[in-house]
This record gives C-alpha cells, sequence and structure tokens, in this order.
C-alpha cells in the first residue's frame, strides 16, 4: 500500500516527485504525480534492479487520489466452472490453473479443510466426497478460499486472478493514496519528502 500526505486543494498542489534517493543506494522507492493526472513509479533493489510503473491518477476526495497503473491484471478475480458428472460417483475433480495453465503441487481444500490433497502435474486434485461446500488453493505463500454454490457439483474448474508474486509489482489497482504536508509515507513504514524533479533516478 502507498499513502500520500501532502496538503492540496488543486492538482498542481498535488504535482511533484516524492522521495529522495542518496548518491549511492541499495534501495530507492520515489514516485512523481504529473499534472496530466499520469504517474511514474520507481522502484529499484541492488538484488533485481529497478522497474516504472506507470498510470494514472484520480482524485475521489478532497484528501484521497486513487492511482491505477496501465498493466491491470487479465483476471482480476478468481472465478470457477462447475458440474455434475454422473462418471464421477462419490468423487469430487478439481483442476487448478491460472493464466498461463496448471498449477502443478499447489494444494488444494475442500470443505472447510476437512480433507487436502496436493494438485498433479496437470492441476488436479481427487477427493472421496459427496458433496462440495468449498475450495481452498494454496500455491507458494498465497492462498484463497472459493465458495462453491452448488454442493453437487462434483468437476470443477478453478481459474485463479493474477497472482503478483514479485518484490516489484507488476501492476497496481485502485490504490488510495492520502496526501497532507509534502510527505508520503509508503507501506505504513517509510516516510518520503516531495523533493526537486532533479533527484529523480530514472528518465
Amino acid at each position: 500500500m502507498i499513502t500520500i500526505l501532502s496538503s492540496c486543494s488543486t492538482n498542481k498542489s498535488v504535482v511533484g516527485l516524492y522521495g529522495k534517493c542518496g548518491k549511492s543506494y541499495f534501495a530507492c522507492t520515489q514516485i512523481e504525480l504529473k499534472s496530466d493526472n499520469t504517474f511514474e513509479y520507481y522502484i529499484f533493489y541492488d538484488v533485481g534492479g529497478g522497474s516504472v510503473l506507470q498510470g494514472t491518477w484520480k482524485r475521489i476526495s478532497s484528501d484521497t487520489i486513487v492511482i491505477n497503473t496501465f498493466k491491470q491484471p487479465q483476471f482480476p478475480k478468481t472465478t470457477y466452472i462447475g458440474k455434475v458428472n454422473p462418471n464421477l460417483k462419490g468423487k469430487v475433480k478439481i483442476r487448478i490453473s491460472d493464466k498461463d495453465g496448471s498449477l502443478g503441487a499447489s494444494n488444494v481444500f475442500i470443505n472447510d479443510r476437512a480433507q487436502i490433497k496436493v494438485a498433479d502435474e496437470n492441476g488436479i486434485a481427487e477427493f472421496q466426497v459427496n458433496s462440495i461446500k468449498n475450495i481452498e488453493y494454496g500455491f507458494l505463500s498465497l492462498s484463497e478460499k472459493i465458495e462453491i454454490d452448488n454442493p453437487n457439483y462434483n468437476e470443477i474448474e478453478v481459474l485463479i486472478k493474477d497472482l503478483d508474486l514479485n518484490a516489484i509489482p507488476e501492476f497496481i489497482t485502485n490504490e488510495k493514496i492520502i496526501f497532507k504536508r509534502n510527505k508520503i509515507i509508503m507501506d505504513t513504514t517509510y516516510v518520503y519528502k516531495r523533493t526537486s524533479l532533479k533527484n529523480k533516478q530514472w528518465k
């Protein structure tokens, strides 16, 4: 989460560069809010290098703006398709996938974690059970529970939302920014002040 603090009543008073990086740095974070309601967000780590996220910002209240990167997830929400397969009596077959294909080796839980299986290389896990209430997948450090609206479904395809697993995010969606007193607070920990554009670390 990014929180920006800076007193403003017009776009012009919000516009500027926030965050100053030293001459020799191992990490650097800066964000420039521009007068045309676009922004550039620079994130650099010594291991992994730097990246510049670009997008738009808009005011939603007297002290709050929202930012969105131009790049947005292809699948912003997890969805599923279920059906009743008469050949799967007493079983439920679940396939977990994302936009790139099957999520093999993901953990699959059903019915409030009453049962757990590890999906095979095709992202499939089968359970001996007569009805399904919910499904939860676990992949790397992430997990999500999906409520199933028909307990009789016994063949279910789950397409999970796009995961942003990198230290430097790929996209930002509807991130709220609160501004006051020419300072910014990022991730509720790091405080950055408005600074001169000559201190900008990217072209």
